[in-house]
């Protein structure tokens, strides 16, 4: 029986400390569901976390059941932060990966940085890359939850701030730049074989697992 990997790393960085349903406990959530899943069928499952204070964590090897509240424990205790590169996140997870498997990234992607040099170093090589971008109602649909008006928006990872009115035109101009945002990762997941989702943290666990990720061959 050939030794699998589960290895699902959860971006912490402030950006995902936001929302409602909140992005982080989102994401937490969704490690505890799939880890669970790959130590009831005896996979190798690490769990990591990416752009929190401190740099990266993350707790490796753990199988059986018997592991689960060690793995709970650990990804309850995470904290946000604002450091930490994800390239060179990534790159540390490339290189301590072993044998084949799949790997599970959590994120709203929202890197000033980008995204690409750090997925180039986790896709392929053995590995099925997911992306699970991961955003807040109120990022899908802004005025739909109370974003009109005169707004100080201050950006959570480098207090960078701006002065906007929320106005019908400037809304759809959002929108239209998320759009692109989504599509542009869409795309260069499409191009090198790596699984995207964007998911909404207003929708249930069991569902995403049971309907989603089941229909997608991510859980069997």
């Amino acid at each position: 029986e050939e030794d699998l990997s589960l290895v699902i790393a959860i971006d912490v960085s402030a950006s995902m400390d936001w929302g409602d349903p909140n992005k982080m406990v989102f994401a937490q959530r969704l490690a505890m569901a799939l880890g669970y899943i790959g130590l009831v069928n005896h996979n190798r499952v690490t769990i990591a976390a990416f752009g929190g204070e401190g740099g990266m964590q993350k707790i490796s090897n753990l199988r059986g059941r018997r592991k689960t509240a060690e793995m709970g424990k650990w990804i309850l205790n995470l904290q946000s932060g604002n450091t930490g590169s994800f390239e060179e996140s990534m790159k540390a997870l490339a290189l301590a990966r072993q044998g084949r498997g799949v790997m599970v990234v959590v994120s709203d992607f929202l890197l000033k940085e980008g995204y690409e040099k750090g997925l180039r170093y986790v896709a392929g090589r053995g590995y099925d890359l997911w992306c699970m971008q991961t955003l807040s109602p109120q990022e899908i649909d802004p005025s739909a939850h109370g974003l009109v008006g005169d707004w100080r928006l201050t950006d959570a990872e480098d207090r960078d701030e701006a002065e906007v009115t929320a106005s019908p035109g400037l809304v759809e101009q959002y929108r239209a730049n998320l759009g692109a945002w989504c599509a542009g990762l869409r795309d260069f997941s499409i191009r090198r074989s790596i699984m995207h989702m964007v998911v909404d943290t207003s929708t249930e666990i069991d569902a995403l697992l049971l309907e989603y990720l089941r229909q997608r061959g991510l859980v069997r």
